[in-house]
């Protein structure tokens, strides 16, 4: 679900990973703050426009946000018969839409439709803040970010590669199922069943291809020395700026902000 680094002169490019991690978290724990669903559509608004003004290609967004629609889709049936009518505040949310059986039982309830567009509201508010993250950080920002947490460089070269490879590895993927589509395999297609065992000539395909990219990138690491030294250097160091302090005190005061609102039942059900 991430997506590949981009260069660019963009005001968000320029931010220090740290600003930006720090950022992540702060849109991240105001989102669950509120079971309401105003905030976070709120948040989705400020960081489309943040998409916009790094020139992310939308089509991409589009890739990563599809196949969780599903997903959304349960969210909200589920919350809507199961959220519980005492958490709601607000009489108008107690209101039954519908029931299942009769006699009122088991009923989609306002609230509990509120709340569960509130949830996957949450999960569009992280995955398109993790993809601005990603989009405009340089994996050897991230890199350094994890080393200056004190995490052995070891374990955060392990953390920061696994996070590169993942575009590569779904380009690689949508490549094998094109490849596997022409040669008239029908993936993805049929009942559970059938669906989950059409996706076997694209797994084996990817797990040959992704042992074969393991094995060329530890030949690479042995002939540049990795590991001969307890700890690595670095070409350029991470440095934080007036404009990256001036954001992280804004960034906490938002947060301390949604804590206060959230402790008086603003954005409650």
């Amino acid at each position: 679900m991430l997506i590949d680094y981009s260069p660019s002169n963009s005001f968000v490019h320029l931010l220090d990973v740290r600003t930006k991690s720090l950022g992540f978290v702060v849109l991240t724990a105001v989102s669950f703050l509120f079971p309401a669903p105003l905030i976070n559509i709120a948040l989705i608004i400020f960081l489309w426009i943040v998409l916009l003004s790094i020139k992310m290609p939308l089509e991409r967004v589009k890739k990563i946000l599809k196949p969780l629609i599903p997903i959304f889709i349960i969210m909200l049936v589920i919350t809507g018969f199961t959220y519980p009518s005492s958490n709601f505040h607000n009489e108008q949310n107690k209101k039954i839409l519908f029931s299942l059986l009769s006699g009122e039982r088991f009923p989609f309830t306002v609230g509990g439709l509120l709340y569960g567009i509130t949830l996957t509201l949450r999960i569009f508010v992280m995955v398109l803040a993790s993809t601005i993250v990603t989009f405009s950080t340089p994996i050897e920002d991230i890199l350094q970010l994890l080393k200056k947490m004190k995490m052995p460089y070891q374990l955060a070269f392990v953390i920061a590669t696994g996070i590169r490879f993942i575009p590569t590895m779904q380009k690689k993927s949508e490549m094998i199922q094109e490849a596997q589509k022409a040669r008239g395999a029908e993936v993805g297609a049929g009942g559970i069943i059938k669906s989950i065992k059409s996706y076997i000539p694209v797994l084996i395909p990817m797990i040959v291809d992704s042992l074969r990219m393991s094995d060329n990138l530890a030949v690479a690491m042995l002939n540049r020395g990795f590991g001969a030294m307890k700890t690595s250097t670095n070409l350029y160091e991470i440095k934080m700026k007036n404009r990256d302090y001036l954001l992280c005190v804004v960034e906490v005061l938002i947060l301390l902000t949604a804590v206060w609102a959230r402790s008086i039942k603003i954005g409650v059900l």
